[in-house]
């Protein structure tokens, strides 16, 4: 391989050279490893030179005798590396969605502050002064979700530098976090999600603008889709385009079925059957859609945006947000009863709700929504015995129990104690079934009977049967 106009050997493994254009030598050696480090010297006075070279040389083998890389890179370098391999892998589709989160904090963040710096130096004084830097910046603490993200961001840039041998294992520095605990984001009411979806039906009239009318009819399908489908606001639901909407034949039934590439991998959530009527009357606003009808539409897998206006601009999260924000002001519900800022991700929060509450479990969940378990139990499981309070009390035990009795042609009562007897009920199932602690409870001969019974074919408790027969 020709490196230039000249090349005189200074060592075996050592060389210097004359390229085009330049009058200095440069410097060129080569490592153990078959990879080159070359360096100008600087000086086009080959002796000069050849000192350089030399020192080179020497200092290398110093550095890798005390296990640091041979060489070293800027920040912004290795970092340009980790963004163009991120986003070639976004180009390909084999991407993660958060990609485009670990960019965006390098180039706003990351790059800013450490690109000057040698990648090799970053250490934890260095992360400290950057973590002071950022607070100050943002003019107040970051979020732990926030700092994660950064963090995720550094690790692609410093799992480059040790790729290409810049970096050592032993250099990486351990990534601290001490952002502010996120908290779960305001969500709506039942009554506040009518309020607002009532208000929007007019919305788009309020206002003289051209541009605002047209984000604010968008808006109204789009608030309706998220409270009904659980995507995520932003680039989740924006990036949304026809062609990942579908029609699902199961056991002679079709379930609308949005494809949606989330924040960490693809999944296909499940729309509530109301969801049809919100696209279709979205697909309507868009004036580059010539379709009959909304089945025609999924069926020619059209690659235009779902969520576009009929001025024929998608939709950006900036418009959709101010117009959200001065609804929830007009109507008063900007804060929600227990304080916290309502926004429209607060709909993806009003959706996990609402499926906790009808009873579906949070695996079920989980997959529905592309959150983890863990992630759904630390926001969620405070709400569970507010969510399931009818299921808590025991009404809903009461109720199954009074529409089987019927059903079977029992009393309430009997049926509870053949349940007890089956193994269907437990004891405490049995109390709540006949209403032990409720006012108006009366200790009938029947269930004074089926109690005695029951003690004497040890199916309850000494305590249980005092509860029955004392109320």
């Amino acid at each position: 391989m020709s490196y230039g106009t000249s090349t005189v050997s200074v060592h075996k493994k050592l060389k210097l050279d004359k390229r085009h254009g330049s009058e200095n030598w440069y410097a060129r050696l080569t490592l153990d490893n078959g990879k080159r480090v070359v360096k100008s010297t600087k000086t086009d006075d080959f002796e000069e030179a050849k000192e350089r070279a030399l020192q080179l040389y020497y200092d290398t083998q110093a550095r890798i005798k005390n296990q640091l890389p041979a060489q070293t890179r800027k920040f912004k370098h290795v970092a340009d590396h980790a963004i163009r391999r991120m986003q070639d892998e976004l180009n390909e589709s084999g991407g993660k969605q958060a990609y485009k989160d670990y960019i965006s904090a390098l180039r706003r963040w990351l790059i800013p502050y450490f690109g000057s710096t040698d990648i090799a130096k970053i250490d934890l004084a260095a992360l400290k002064a950057f973590d002071a830097w950022r607070t100050e910046q943002n003019k107040k603490p970051f979020s732990q979700s926030g700092i994660n993200n950064h963090n995720a961001a550094l690790n692609r840039v410093l799992d480059e530098a040790e790729l290409h041998g810049w970096i050592t294992k032993s250099l990486r520095p351990t990534l601290l976090n001490k952002g502010l605990k996120s908290e779960s984001r305001g969500s709506f009411s039942n009554t506040e999600y009518k309020k607002i979806y009532t208000a929007l039906r007019t919305w788009h009239e309020q206002t003289s603008s051209t541009k605002a009318q047209a984000t604010r009819e968008v808006l109204r399908n789009y608030v309706l889709f998220l409270a009904n489908t659980g995507v995520r606001h932003g680039t989740e639901a924006l990036g949304l385009r026809w062609r990942n909407i579908e029609w699902h034949e199961q056991d002679g039934d079709r379930y609308l079925v949005v494809n949606v590439d989330g924040k960490t991998r693809k999944r296909a959530a499940v729309a509530r059957d109301r969801v049809e009527g919100y696209l279709d009357r979205q697909r309507m606003l868009n004036p580059a859609i010539r379709s009959e009808s909304f089945d025609e539409l999924l069926a020619a897998r059209s690659d235009e945006h779902v969520f576009t206006t009929r001025l024929g601009e998608v939709a950006t999260i900036f418009n959709l947000n101010r117009s959200f924000n001065a609804l929830l002001d007009e109507l008063g519900l900007k804060v929600g009863a227990d304080g916290k800022t309502r926004t429209l991700y607060s709909w993806r929060h009003y959706y996990a709700t609402q499926d906790l509450k009808r009873g579906v479990s949070a695996h079920v969940l989980s997959k529905q929504m592309g959150n983890s378990t863990a992630m759904l139990d630390k926001h969620y499981s405070k709400y569970s015995p507010l969510l399931n309070a009818d299921l808590h009390s025991g009404r809903q035990v009461r109720r199954n129990a009074k529409q089987a009795a019927r059903q079977e042609g029992q009393s309430v009562a009997q049926l509870a104690f053949n349940m007890l007897r089956g193994g269907q009920l437990d004891e405490t199932a049995l109390l709540a079934a006949l209403g032990i602690g409720r006012d108006g409870y009366v200790v009938t001969e029947e269930i004074a009977m089926l109690a005695l019974a029951a003690k004497r074919d040890e199916m309850i408790r000494g305590e249980t049967l005092l509860r029955i027969l004392n109320g």
